[in-house]
């Protein structure tokens, strides 16, 4: 009997990673469904910026950006020989969080498994940022996959730390 993995892509290097995991995952009658939560600027940033920044412009860009990911998340399922499709879910129609989304269309989808990557944030960058993958696995009551980015290397750190002493 054939899948239906949903999975939740934001253009992100973590996104990408879930991609493939996704390939490797599904079997040849299995179906992934690609979705892309497009975000409204307006709600987190219009009191805050509004005078400085076009917000519609941003948004203008994140519909590209978004539709240019689900297009290349496309091709690359389709080359790999899933059966694919996309959707662009924007929550100025929709409403509620990107994570609220994401379990929406996976409950009115009927999907089996949820793939989506997490950034593995901690501390205060989780605290302000939030975690959509937490958020989905509280509300769902389907199987999850989360897929996390590489982890960063000592090295990377110590590269970082010498370019700024010598700045």
């Amino acid at each position: 009997m054939p899948h239906r993995i949903l999975l939740a892509t934001d253009g992100s290097e973590t996104s990408w990673r879930a991609l493939h995991e996704a390939i490797r995952f599904a079997m040849p009658d299995d179906v992934v469904r690609v979705v892309s939560v497009i975000d409204d600027p307006f709600v987190h940033y219009q009191s805050a910026f509004a005078s400085h920044i076009d917000l519609e412009a941003v948004r203008d860009g994140m519909v590209s950006e978004s539709q240019r990911t689900l297009s290349d998340t496309y091709k690359t399922l389709h080359d790999e020989g899933i059966q694919a499709d996309t959707r662009a879910i924007d929550l100025r129609a929709w409403g509620g969080t990107i994570a609220d989304a994401i379990v929406r269309e996976a409950e009115r989808w009927h999907a089996d498994l949820l793939v989506l990557g997490t950034h593995g944030r901690k501390g205060v960058r989780r605290l302000l940022m939030g975690s959509v993958a937490e958020e989905v696995l509280r509300q769902t009551h389907r199987p999850v996959m989360l897929v996390t980015g590489p982890a960063p290397s000592p090295q990377s750190s110590d590269a970082a730390a010498s370019v700024t002493d010598k700045g």
